[in-house]
């Protein structure tokens, strides 16, 4: 009996081990995909900035800090102001732009959610792996008394 239920307790063990195994593999591959993400993102970003930045009507468009400038009145070398087409052109593509930024900080929020609710189910495990080993060794330790204390009574 005790040797049934320490193959059982052998085996839940591999098998929550194994599971740990795949969590901190899934974990650590999310973070790897995390990290790319990020960095692509800030490369394209950087592309982006200095493509505006060497361009004479889009670097008057933009401070510093990368922030669009309110009221700003562009006018090309040959005297002639922008006609309003084209600023709704650099507005559109401004917005999409924009659009294309929120998209991938929602990425990389949904990606960190998914890395915190791994973690959090590696949790989970860890603690089952510690609760199976400490109610097997409660009932090992038990029995072990019982039969002990049951010998004991007889021979007295």
């Amino acid at each position: 009996m005790c040797r049934r239920e320490l193959d059982k307790s052998e085996s839940e063990i591999k098998k929550n081990g194994s599971i740990i195994g795949e969590y901190k593999q899934i974990c650590s591959q999310l973070s790897e995909r995390l990290e790319k993400q990020q960095t692509a993102t800030r490369g394209e970003l950087e592309k982006i900035r200095s493509k505006v930045e060497n361009c004479e009507k889009c670097s008057s468009l933009f401070n510093k800090e990368g922030r669009v400038r309110t009221a700003v009145t562009t006018t090309p070398a040959d005297g002639t102001e922008e006609t309003d087409e084209e600023k709704e052109g650099l507005k559109n593509q401004l917005r999409e732009m924009e659009l294309e930024l929120a998209q991938t900080k929602l990425q990389l929020v949904e990606a960190e959610c998914k890395i915190q609710d791994l973690e959090h189910h590696l949790g989970l495990a860890l603690n089952e792996v510690q609760a199976a080993k400490k109610t097997w060794f409660n009932r090992t330790l038990n029995s072990i008394k019982t039969v002990t204390g049951t010998q004991g009574k007889e021979t007295t």
